[in-house]
């Protein structure tokens, strides 16, 4: 009995070494979904000002004044806790600037005539895409993100309106509830870059670490890369843990197996917002998402929002064919690719089993059947797993509002009869 007791000692020791392990990364992944949260928060409360006051710009083009623009921006940059400054152009020459207290000097700035700038400021201007730049060192001391609008009147380039967010105090404030004894982490991809852009914050040699989770983040015009690491101690003292284990085994195996269960339900709640498999927004975090798309439509009727029901076709032979296994390496690479033909900020959520929502705010109609054909090319094109080369159709459905209604329900509604229409078609023929 005292070597069986002995041997289980050593299995059970074992084990929580290698659960441990396990727990710490599954905190980086909670960890690392609540600063995604947070940082995404941020930004947008100070995107969502740029937009407000870019649709101000294009709405007065013609009647501007410069004391109304300044006390517009004087009003706006009270609001917005981490801008340093707001800059607009008329064409590609900065006409107003505020605060204008050391930046008198960016006045009368012609873009194309400062290289260092111009290269963005082109792009941005030709596709008519937002992007938010950076980091950038700043002429009056410390660092900046530049979240850049381009401004159309009647579908012909008006002018650029520039937000410089101070950097040092939006990270003072994202990193606010970070203890640095549990945790480190560091995000990358200058310029929205991605993994392949330069350090935003923290430490580059925290993305080479091997026990280190990282996440993309969408921003304007491309993406963040987020690298978190758990800094707690894995370690164990194994002849007090087998001590205890000695004299009440069988209560140490029945607590650590309800400390597990415990856990695991902890972590689920901690990343209830994110689908486990693909790792895109589930229904909760889209309903979320959709209170504010319709809120935003409420007030401006005019600016119409879509949903596309994305339903597969042919997904549930391949998971009898080949296995559960081959069914989630379907749905991983079904979500990349509708995320890589979305926009960056629309939201693409799996609804349940092989169903996927698109949920596109500020969308011009006629912009979504083109947008179904790339999803439909993309999403059909054969899956390579195991040497098996796998492909799925997809129905999609497509509902507008205001066409259909102002709430999720309704347009879901019709985005699902459109769906299920496709469907039958698709199937007939």
């Amino acid at each position: 009995m005292f070597i069986l007791v002995a041997a289980m000692g050593e299995l059970i020791l074992h084990n929580r070494a290698e659960d441990r392990k396990e727990e710490f990364f599954r905190d980086s992944v909670a960890f690392s979904a609540k600063l995604r949260a947070q940082t995404e928060s941020e930004l947008n409360s100070l995107l969502y000002l740029s937009s407000g006051l870019g649709s101000y710009l294009v709405v007065r083009n013609n009647d501007l004044q410069s004391k109304e623009v300044n006390g517009i921006l004087a009003v706006l940059h009270k609001s917005g806790g981490h801008i340093r400054n707001f800059g607009v152009a008329v064409g590609y020459t900065i006409r107003y600037v505020y605060p204008p207290a050391g930046n008198e000097g960016a006045i009368g700035l012609h873009y194309p005539d400062h290289p260092e700038q111009w290269p963005m400021v082109k792009k941005i201007t030709e596709s008519g895409i937002p992007a938010l730049a950076g980091p950038v060192d700043l002429v009056q001391g410390g660092r900046g993100l530049i979240y850049r609008v381009p401004l159309y009147i009647d579908n012909r380039y008006w002018g650029l309106l520039s937000t410089v967010i101070d950097l040092d105090s939006f990270t003072e404030v994202i990193a606010s509830g970070v203890d640095p004894k549990q945790f480190e982490f560091a995000i990358r991809g200058r310029d929205g870059a991605g993994d392949n852009g330069g350090m935003v914050l923290g430490d580059a040699s925290l993305f080479g670490k091997a026990d280190t989770f990282t996440q993309e983040i969408d921003i304007p015009g491309g993406k963040w890369v987020i690298a978190v690491r758990s800094l707690r101690d894995t370690g164990s003292d194994r002849t007090d843990l087998l001590i205890r284990l000695l004299s009440i085994a069988l209560a140490s195996i029945a607590g650590w197996m309800m400390y597990m269960l415990i856990r695991s339900r902890s972590d689920l709640a901690a990343l209830a917002m994110y689908d486990q498999l693909t790792g895109l927004p589930n229904r909760h975090l889209l309903e979320d998402r959709a209170d504010m798309v319709f809120a935003r439509h409420k007030r401006k009727p005019e600016q119409a929002c879509a949903i596309l029901f994305l339903d597969l076709d042919g997904f549930k032979s391949i998971n009898d064919r080949y296995g559960h296994k081959a069914g989630d390496a379907v749905l991983l690479a079904v979500a990349h690719r509708a995320k890589e033909v979305v926009r960056a900020n629309d939201t693409i959520a799996r609804w349940g089993g092989d169903e996927f929502i698109v949920l596109m705010d500020e969308v011009e109609p006629e912009t979504l059947q083109p947008l179904v054909d790339r999803l439909r090319s993309e999403i059909e094109a054969p899956i390579m797993f195991e040497g098996q080369h796998l492909s799925v159709g997809v129905s999609v459905g497509v509902a507008t509002c205001p066409a259909v209604g102002g709430t999720l329900d309704q347009v879901l509604k019709m985005a699902d009869q459109q769906m299920y229409e496709e469907k039958v078609k698709r199937k007939a023929a």
